[in-house]
């Protein structure tokens, strides 16, 4: 009996030491050298949940992360710029504030979020707006080249956690260890566009700072990666400059791409999580080589909504659809199936006449009640920063359009539109450029062209255009600002000799919300 017992615990011990080559060597786990880090990346991203066509939504990528981070605790999920603007949500009013990327923080703390590199529409609002949602958030924001300028001196930009500050740093150094002790030190640095201008930060060169910060973290880190918000020519430039940065996971230009530059990777997922990039990197201690493999994964309705992120999105979108409807809107209603897909992009709508605007200028002469003979719209009412395709819903126009406001007819001097005219081309690449309805520039003739007749100085046209732009206060158009004059003869501006809008509060107008005017060209037109 004692000879069984004793063979068959012999078995057991054999089958055991087949199974598990260190009780069959004899021994424990051993340092290879080897280590595998994973990276989780979004860029630009707007939206906290799913769109019309059921991609995106950021519980469905924290659901991802949980099972990266199950399977590999070295797993670093990051964003890669631009996420506290543009949104309808941002403009909208919750207990007594512009609600301004509050909603973004909340979700992206709850998802779990590690690093993020400023974008250039974190300098949307004004530093009130960006402290506070600084001071809100858990995650360590990145920017190497932006600095908080007071008066004559910079310093970092800080959060203000229990009475202390915790500037936002240039760069970091983390320890990361793998189950057979393998133990190396990462350095992550963050640089980007110097476009977001504003009185309270001041830039450096990106790829000049990239250079000095790597240089810096050389003795610091084993390897380093890159987290940039820059278009990708100048990730490439940074991607060759720096050849032993093996990935740079950058931002900004809103499409999936991924480069091989040399022995790195440049990528960049699709904007509003539609798209992420898992990247698996796999560093070599002993040699100092690394491999990167990256997946672009969908982000649809194949993954589930992670419960905890999935609780604050929908806190934040029953405040949304509540201000919404009240204001006449239905955000589910689905008004438009596109036949292709509609550019929003601010690359797009602040340099060129695109098609979104040839649309919306198209809906607002439908909305005049004076036979409007052309319309002008400025590009940076356009602030959904993306492309829209497939169902539109109405909120996807809201998204489009999330300032709102009404629109007004005017009857204006030829001088005055052309010197209107004129300043809009003056401002390309800023949000005073301006959308254009029946109205073309003539080459042959050095003239604008008024639905197809050279436009003549001495002339009064009949204008339709935001209501905005009679503020004076878009960029280099000051001499627009006018209102009616007490008596309603006219207007404080001389050359606009009249002007009429819808009546306040009537939402049967449809000039009384540039987003209702298009809303019901949508449903009405069979573009």
């Amino acid at each position: 009996m004692k000879s069984k017992l004793h063979l068959i615990g012999l078995l057991v011990l054999l089958a055991l030491s087949a199974c598990d080559p260190a009780r069959k060597s004899g021994a424990t786990l051993q340092d290879d050298g080897k280590i595998e880090i994973i990276f989780l990346q979004m860029n630009d991203v707007y939206e906290i949940a799913p769109f019309s066509d059921n991609s995106g939504g950021l519980a469905r990528v924290a659901t991802l992360r949980k099972s990266l981070l199950a399977k590999n605790p070295n797993t670093f999920t990051v964003l890669a710029g631009d996420f506290i603007s543009p949104s309808v949500m941002g403009t909208l009013k919750y207990e007594g504030k512009r609600i301004r990327g509050r909603q973004m923080v909340e979700t992206l703390n709850i998802l779990g979020l590690d690093w993020v590199v400023f974008g250039n529409h974190e300098f949307d609002y004004d530093l009130e707006d960006l402290q506070a949602r600084l001071d809100e958030s858990n995650f360590t924001w990145l920017a190497g080249n932006a600095h908080q300028k007071s008066g004559d001196q910079l310093h970092a930009f800080a959060k203000n956690k229990a009475g202390r500050e915790e500037p936002c740093p240039e760069k970091i150094v983390v320890e990361v260890k793998d189950a057979d002790g393998t133990t190396i030190k990462l350095g992550v640095f963050g640089v980007l566009v110097t476009s977001g201008q504003k009185p309270f930060v001041q830039y450096s060169d990106p790829l000049e700072t990239a250079k000095m910060l790597r240089e810096e973290l050389r003795d610091k880190s084993d390897l380093c990666v890159a987290l940039t918000h820059l278009d990708v020519a100048n990730d490439k430039r940074l991607a060759e400059m720096l050849p032993d940065v093996p990935l740079v996971m950058g931002g900004h230009d809103h499409d999936n791409m991924l480069h091989k530059v040399g022995k790195s990777v440049v990528a960049k997922a699709d904007a509003n999580a539609r798209t992420v990039y898992v990247h698996r990197l796999v560093f070599d201690k002993k040699t100092g080589k690394s491999t990167v493999k990256s997946e672009l994964r969908q982000i649809n309705g194949s993954i589930p909504d992670e419960p905890a992120t999935a609780s604050v999105v929908g806190k934040w979108e029953r405040i949304q659809n509540d201000v919404l409807k009240a204001a006449g809107i239905d955000p589910n209603k689905v008004i438009k199936v596109l036949k292709k897909p509609l550019d929003c992009r601010e690359a797009t709508v602040r340099h060129e006449q695109a098609p979104v605007g040839a649309l919306i200028t198209r809906a607002m002469l439908a909305a005049g009640k004076n036979q409007p003979e052309c319309a002008i719209l400025n590009g940076g009412s356009i602030r959904v920063d993306d492309v829209l395709s497939g169902k539109i819903s109405e909120l996807d126009v809201v998204r489009m359009l999330p300032f709102g406001g009404g629109i007004v007819e005017v009857a204006m001097r030829g001088t005055l539109l052309r010197r209107t005219l004129d300043a809009g081309v003056g401002n390309k690449g800023k949000g005073g450029w301006l959308q254009l309805g029946n109205i073309a520039w003539d080459a042959t003739g050095n003239n604008w062209k008024i639905n197809g007749e050279a436009l003549q100085a001495e002339r009064v046209y009949k204008v339709i255009l935001p209501e905005f732009l009679l503020t004076g206060l878009e960029t280099n158009m000051d001499f627009l600002k006018t209102s009616p004059k007490p008596d309603q003869t006219g207007t404080t501006n001389p050359d606009i000799l009249s002007m009429s809008g819808a009546k306040s509060g009537d939402k049967n107008d449809l000039r009384s919300d540039i987003r209702l005017a298009l809303i019901h060209f949508l449903q009405h037109s069979t573009e």
